[in-house]
């Protein structure tokens, strides 16, 4: 188990996981026989002038498909204003079409290490390895520079530098060793690195301000098969939710949650928490017996879409979120900084900066996260099971006609699942409309929306969801 600051160094074989598959910093190199490999990084940042609260998120991701005679690739950065509850999104792709091989392409990374560049139509943004005066690698420290115009038209600059006060952890602990089932691939790799310490220049729009934090996240996944290996075009089969947490008691935890949508949604392998604690000992633990409960959903404005859309109909996210672990005596909540972080990836995508405060071990703790969602509830059973859950959490309302009014749902959700819309639409009409009109002013606005839209998917006034 490393201790202190032993782990800080090249070449870093961790006491876990394959050493051919986690060996630093050749494991973060381009390994042109993979599948797909993406890299993932997130952070707080406080500006030092203002005191203005950033988050930020970027996404590099690099995909060999049909065979690995085409190779893809894309780039998602994004910026947070926490006070404002305001974000901005840019995303360059590099999607040949009509699929054909090229020679040239926007991505390109570097054997051996670190080395990641990829050319987006805002400029040139790369993640790389640091080195010292002499030439050599520093290790676990890297250099980031990121570029963007957002959704709103505002360009976005973020150049920063990294430094990793924590060795790296694998996802499922020391019993996966960082080899998990990801997206109905049997092997995928990651491992997660947190306790970023980030100092650098933020420029969005006319604002421009040097910048630091502590609160950082670094996620890698890669795998020899890629994403469309178990997929169709609109990634009908598997989605995920994916929430990262970094407490002030020193345990920073990831927590995935895998659907399979063909199964109803099914929670499917790889779902589970992986945690690492404080220093010096970096305790590495992980459970797959979590609980998650979602007190209210959120519709997506549409404004950013993403390429391959289930469906042109509403589409509904979690908003906050409940998280228990009983064998950790865990139990935290989530509240988000921006309400509807939707970025324009190939697949439907949320993600955007939480505080999370709860029970850990028993302890009372606050912390930051960010919250990731792929699984929009879009078909008339899903839809049903959101109202549902809403219902539930609803404050303002008596028990006994929250929980009759929930129970209602679960009727309407049932006669989905059989397949007879016509039905469940019948039911929704007859039997929740009255009780939704007749709940009090402030809850009724909050649920009447999502029950309208649940009796419209019913009737097929929207394109069916795939």
């Amino acid at each position: 188990m490393a201790v202190g600051a032993d782990w800080k160094r090249y070449p870093y074989i961790p006491d876990w996981g394959d050493p051919q598959r986690f060996t630093f910093p050749a494991v973060d190199g381009d390994q042109p026989d993979l599948g797909m490999s993406t890299y993932f990084v997130d952070g707080f940042l406080g500006g030092r002038q203002t005191g203005r609260s950033y988050a930020f998120m970027t996404i590099f991701a690099d995909m060999r498909v049909l065979r690995r005679w085409v190779r893809a690739s894309f780039h998602t950065f994004a910026l947070y204003d926490c006070d404002r509850r305001h974000y901005g999104t840019y995303t360059d792709f590099d999607f040949p079409a009509p699929p054909r091989i090229r020679r040239r392409h926007k991505i390109a990374g570097t054997l051996g290490h670190l080395g990641l560049r990829y050319e987006a139509s805002a400029g040139t943004c790369r993640f790389e390895n640091r080195r010292d005066g002499h030439g050599a690698l520093v290790p676990f420290a890297w250099s980031l520079e990121l570029h963007g115009l957002d959704h709103h038209g505002a360009p976005m600059r973020l150049e920063l530098e990294i430094d990793a006060t924590r060795p790296p952890a694998p996802l499922g602990g020391r019993e996966l060793g960082g080899e998990m089932m990801f997206l109905g691939a049997s092997e995928t790799y990651s491992y997660f690195q947190s306790g970023l310490v980030m100092r650098g220049e933020l420029t969005w729009g006319d604002h421009r301000e040097a910048v630091e934090g502590t609160v950082g996240w670094i996620d890698r996944q890669w795998a020899e098969a890629d994403f469309t290996v178990h997929q169709d075009r609109q990634s009908t089969r598997y989605r995920n939710e994916w929430r990262v947490m970094q407490f002030d008691n020193g345990w920073d935890l990831s927590c995935f949650h895998q659907y399979n949508r063909h199964a109803f949604n099914a929670v499917v392998p790889w779902t589970g928490v992986s945690a690492q604690g404080p220093a010096p000992r970096f305790e590495l633990r992980a459970t797959h017996r979590v609980d998650l409960t979602v007190p209210e959903y959120i519709r997506s404005p549409g404004v950013v879409r993403s390429r391959y859309m289930l469906t042109e109909g509403p589409r509904y996210f979690p908003y906050r979120y409940r998280l228990e672990v009983p064998e950790w005596d865990m139990d935290v909540s989530a509240e988000p900084f921006v309400d509807a972080p939707a970025h324009n990836l190939p697949i439907e995508y949320w993600t955007g900066p939480v505080r999370v405060t709860g029970v850990l071990f028993g302890e009372l703790v606050n912390g930051l996260g960010f919250d990731e969602r792929s699984c929009p509830r879009t078909r008339g059973f899903e839809v049903a099971q959101a109202l549902e859950l809403t219902v539930e959490q609803v404050p303002g309302v008596s028990d006994d006609a929250r929980r009759f009014l929930a129970y209602r749902v679960w009727e309407v959700q049932a006669l989905a699942l059989r397949g007879d819309a016509p039905a469940a639409a019948a039911h929704m009409s007859r039997h929740v409309e009255p009780l939704v009109r007749a709940l009090p002013e402030a809850p009724r606005a909050r649920v009447s929306s999502l029950a309208q839209d649940l009796l419209h998917i019913l009737e097929g006034r929207y394109p069916a969801a795939k």
